[in-house]
């Protein structure tokens, strides 16, 4: 018989699932997307050669396959997060400086820091949320150790997966029907903007510019307002506003968001060991 092989990040997530009875709800708590969970599930069931589920309800349950694996997985789990503090958490201490922007922050970096301090609980981690025209030259300026970053070329560090830019609008305010088109943006200089207008340029009935601001705060609060709709990251949407489906509006492109080291940062050190993670939990993740 060929050896089992469950990973840890598969077990996570079917014990969430397991607890919610959701892969949409179990993403939401472990910061990963649908898709992700539903293939760790996947990878599960044909790894045991049986389902784990029984499907048919709105609710996932446990068939009696997947009731005894929970037992095992919780079991797993606890053992594997108790021997990483042992055998790593107190020996590995040390700073590092990580760069990311606000709204990749909020969609992507709970889950990291919490498999990371679960690994490495003696680490201090310093945050710099500002977006990505900023953290690029503070990374090439050995300012910060590691920056997760809107790619501006394809050479700008290794590509983690790509990020699809929406409309984002109040239903009740239906501001994509006005001409011009109030916008809110992002700020200047960065990939997101030079998309967004871009597109914005092919409008007959024309736009203007109505509020810019470097954080996902500032435009959610220009759209709640009812002074213009936005484009955001499909990950910061929050749940009560609506993603607008217009065919007035162009379709937008997706942007590229990948990971960056400063040149201090060597194979084996502390920030490497972040690197390794931030690469292993997000790409092609999402």
């Amino acid at each position: 018989m060929s050896e089992l092989n469950l990973e840890i990040s598969w077990l996570r997530s079917f014990v969430t699932v397991a607890k919610t009875g959701s892969m949409t709800d179990a993403a939401k708590i472990l910061y990963r997307s649908q898709s992700a969970i539903s293939m760790h599930i996947k990878n599960i069931e044909d790894t045991l050669g049986r389902a784990v589920f029984s499907r048919g309800s709105r609710r996932l349950t446990l068939n009696a396959s997947g009731q005894e694996l929970l037992v095992h997985a919780q079991k797993i789990l606890y053992v594997y997060s108790n021997s990483m503090r042992e055998l790593m958490g107190s020996s590995v201490q040390g700073h590092i400086s990580l760069g990311i922007p606000d709204d990749y922050a909020m969609a992507y970096l709970p889950a990291l820091l919490s498999i990371f301090s679960e690994k490495y609980p003696a680490i201090e981690i310093t945050l710099c949320c500002e977006p990505s025209s900023l953290l690029i030259p503070k990374i090439e300026a050995n300012e910060l150790d590691i920056a997760v970053i809107t790619q501006d070329k394809a050479d700008c560090g290794e590509h983690l997966f790509s990020e699809e830019l929406v409309w984002v609008g109040k239903q009740s305010q239906q501001i994509w029907n006005r001409s011009p088109l109030p916008v809110a943006m992002y700020e200047f200089g960065s990939q997101a903007r030079a998309k967004v207008i871009d597109k914005l340029e092919s409008l007959t009935f024309g736009y203007r510019i109505v509020y810019n601001s470097p954080n996902i705060a500032g435009q959610l609060a220009a759209v709640e307002s009812g002074m213009a709709i936005a484009v955001l990251t499909r990950c910061s949407v929050p749940v009560h506003l609506q993603v607008l489906n217009n065919t007035r509006l162009p379709k937008l492109s997706a942007l590229d968001v990948g990971v960056m080291t400063s040149s201090s940062v060597t194979k084996g050190s502390l920030a490497h060991l972040l690197y390794d993670e931030i690469v292993s939990i997000l790409k092609n993740e999402v």
